[in-house]
């Protein structure tokens, strides 16, 4: 074992004088002026390593994590396992000569978890440590970051005790614990997150902190989330008195979110927390008021700021995608350009994750404006980013294809006669159902682009069904008192690719038209008064996704039947 060197153990107990931090000991003592020989710096470093490292978790899961000084990797965080012999070694002989409780039960800590020397005398060594070390941090001049941190030195030691079965030392935790736990609740400063802690760390010891928890949702009872903590921690077996800590939670949501209304998107959390909490504890009469305010909540209410930018598409785009106009030889021809391909981004992405790679991947909740509903998509839905790209690439191809439809009334200036002949198919669009569709048209360019967009969604669906009939089943008989049924808009579009058409439109149409979750869902929201006026570009897709079905009702583009199996 290295001998100590006395300027180190000075410097090192000079700094940990009054101080609550593992950190700013070890920022004095890395400004130290201590011995300049190459044993003293080894051993500085060895314990600013010790200082810095980070315990993490309690009991079993407890382990240090940080970064060692001379790593050739500077800034990696390293595990405790990678500290070298020389620094355990050095670990050790400090842990025996420091006086001052708060690092000694760190070093002992440290070797208990790197398996140096023996664990029960580690192990009791820390304990022992930190228990020490909690009177002295609650009478340091930082007072409640004195508090915070010997609540954490009580629970470490609480660990400890009963992991290796201390039991004169998980008495004297039990005891001292208590012991902050009143003088905290008789304070009218402290935080409900040290009561929550030490509650936490009695419970571990098996000690009946009910009466504590009662106290403390009682003490704490203007801040709703501590509140409904400490209830949840009065554990009661079923009958009246569960029933009425049940009630309590609910009912502490619900008081919070009705004590201001306008308190936006956290009263829309309390109540959403509210509904859940009586859902799961089967009380159907508050999981109705809870969902009923919800029911009721404005979406403009919710405090949310839109911020928008424009969309600066480069003037190439448009000028080729005029020039793909000019091309067409007659007005049915210039109305199927308008559907020659659709963006790229809905097409299958490769397989490597690191394209997509990004904050953009983490999963999301989302709010549904309408309702507002919180939203999960499903755990094997499509990636989050991978479907923003393609709700933003359809988006994009709305304006071009306005751009077009605009351009299409400049050259062809066409009357109601030229639409019905040019979108007129005998089996998927009649002539009165052409007619329709030709009223949308004629509404766009008139911009009156609630009329176009509900005259033209009704007929989409149609289209598709009449395409899909002869190709896939999209009817069921009845069975016994089960009505048939026929399948609707979204069924029809994810039954696209078994009827031929390419996967890449389905997906571009299901994102359009029906994704309730994560795309526009424009059939829904404009069909059923959820959203105001949609902008042209988003019904110049309404339209498109009409003339790309009857595009393949009109020529060669049609898909073959898929044969169906014999039943």
């Amino acid at each position: 074992m290295p001998q100590v060197e006395p300027s180190v153990l000075g410097a090192l107990m000079e700094a940990a004088k009054d101080t609550v931090s593992y950190e700013a000991i070890a920022v004095v003592l890395a400004a130290a002026d201590i011995s300049t020989t190459t044993a003293a710096a080894q051993q500085r470093d060895a314990l600013l390593a010790a200082l810095r490292l980070r315990l993490s978790g309690t009991g079993k899961a407890q382990g240090f994590t940080g970064t060692f000084p001379g790593d050739s990797l500077k800034g990696r965080s390293a595990s405790l396992p990678e500290g070298t012999a020389d620094q355990l070694e050095i670990w050790s002989a400090y842990a025996d000569a420091v006086n001052t409780p708060f690092v000694r039960g760190r070093l002992h800590h440290l070797l208990l978890a790197a398996g140096h020397g023996r664990k029960h005398d580690h192990a009791r060594g820390a304990a022992a440590g930190y228990l020490d070390a909690a009177p002295l941090l609650l009478a340091a001049p930082r007072r409640f970051a004195g508090l915070r941190r010997a609540t954490e030195c009580l629970r470490w030691a609480g660990d400890l005790a009963r992991t290796f079965n201390l039991k004169d030392l998980h008495k004297r935790v039990t005891e001292d614990m208590v012991a902050l736990v009143e003088r905290v609740l008789a304070d009218t400063e402290d935080d409900p997150g040290i009561v929550d802690g030490l509650l936490e760390g009695l419970r571990v010891q098996r000690y009946d902190i009910r009466d504590f928890a009662e106290r403390a949702a009682r003490r704490y009872a203007s801040d709703v989330h501590a509140r409904v903590g400490f209830l949840k921690l009065l554990k009661a077996e079923p009958g009246p008195r569960r029933t009425d800590i049940d009630i309590q939670i609910v009912s502490a949501l619900l008081d919070a979110a009705d004590a201001d209304v306008n308190a936006g998107f956290r009263r829309h959390l309390l109540l959403t927390q509210a509904a859940t909490e009586a859902r799961d504890r089967g009380l159907s009469e508050l999981r109705v008021r809870a969902e009923m305010a919800l029911q009721n909540t404005d979406p403009d209410s919710l405090g949310w700021t839109r911020i928008r930018c424009g969309l600066a598409l480069p003037r190439a785009l448009f000028n080729g995608a005029r020039a793909h106009i000019d091309a067409a030889a007659d007005l049915r021809d210039a109305l199927w350009r308008t559907t020659a391909d659709v963006h790229q981004a809905m097409r299958e992405q490769a397989d490597d994750a690191r394209v997509q790679e990004g904050l953009l991947r983490i999963p999301r909740t989302r709010i549904n404006t309408a309702g507002p509903v919180q939203v999960t998509p499903p755990v094997d839905a499509d990636d989050n980013q991978a479907v923003e790209l393609q709700v933003l690439a359809l988006d994009v191809l709305g304006h071009l294809t306005a751009h077009q439809l605009d351009h299409i009334h400049e050259r062809f200036a066409p009357d109601e006669a030229e639409l019905i002949t040019a979108l007129a198919h005998d089996t998927v669009l009649p002539q009165p159902r052409a007619r329709t569709l030709a009223h949308a048209f004629r509404y766009f360019w008139l911009e009156e682009l609630d009329a176009a967009a509900c005259i033209a969604l009704p007929q989409v669906e149609q289209i598709l069904r009449q395409l899909l009939r002869p190709r896939v089943p999209i009817v069921s008989a009845p069975k016994g008192q089960t009505p048939g049924t026929v399948d609707q808009l979204g069924s029809l579009i994810r039954s696209m690719p078994a009827a031929g058409f390419p996967a890449d439109w389905s997906r571009a149409l299901e994102l359009l038209l029906a994704d309730p979750d994560r795309g526009m869902n424009l059939r829904n929201k404009i069909c059923h008064g959820l959203i105001d006026t949609p902008p042209k570009h988003h019904v110049a897709l309404i339209l498109q996704a009409a003339l790309y079905l009857l595009s393949h009702a009109h020529d060669h583009r049609t898909p073959a039947p898929v044969t169906q199996p014999a039943p």
